[in-house]
């Protein structure tokens, strides 16, 4: 999996500061599966009632309850 952000193209690999941060995500018009930074999660994420997860229209954060740190 590319670890560059799907939104904005940071890296998001091990050792970056962007790393710790990252959160799995899809980007539903390419379906590919990759990382979004955090900067990207927060401009994107809008929750409403009847969505377990954060919606941004293209990208979708899969955030599984304890998963592992950084992935």
């Amino acid at each position: 999996m590319d670890e560059r952000c799907l939104s904005c193209g940071r890296d998001t690999a091990a050792g970056t500061t962007l790393f710790a941060a990252r959160r799995p995500g899809l980007d539903r018009e390419r379906n590919v599966e990759g990382y979004l930074c955090y900067a990207c999660q927060e401009g994107s994420a809008v929750v409403t009632a009847d969505q377990a997860v954060p919606l941004s229209g293209r990208y979708v954060v899969i955030d599984l309850p304890g998963g592992m740190a950084g992935y």
